[in-house]
């Protein structure tokens, strides 16, 4: 029983692992594309 819960505990920590992981590229990728669009309004 205490060897499921800790495999459980473990993929539950994973999973939140990688949907912060996640949530932080897409933070990511928005910014870098409003950093484009600023960078293209100032080049015309």
């Amino acid at each position: 029983m205490d060897l499921f819960w800790s495999g459980l505990a473990r993929r539950a920590a994973e999973h939140t692992r990688v949907e912060r992981r996640s949530q932080f590229s897409k933070v990511h990728e928005i910014a870098i594309k409003e950093l484009e669009i600023k960078n293209h309004a100032d080049a015309i």
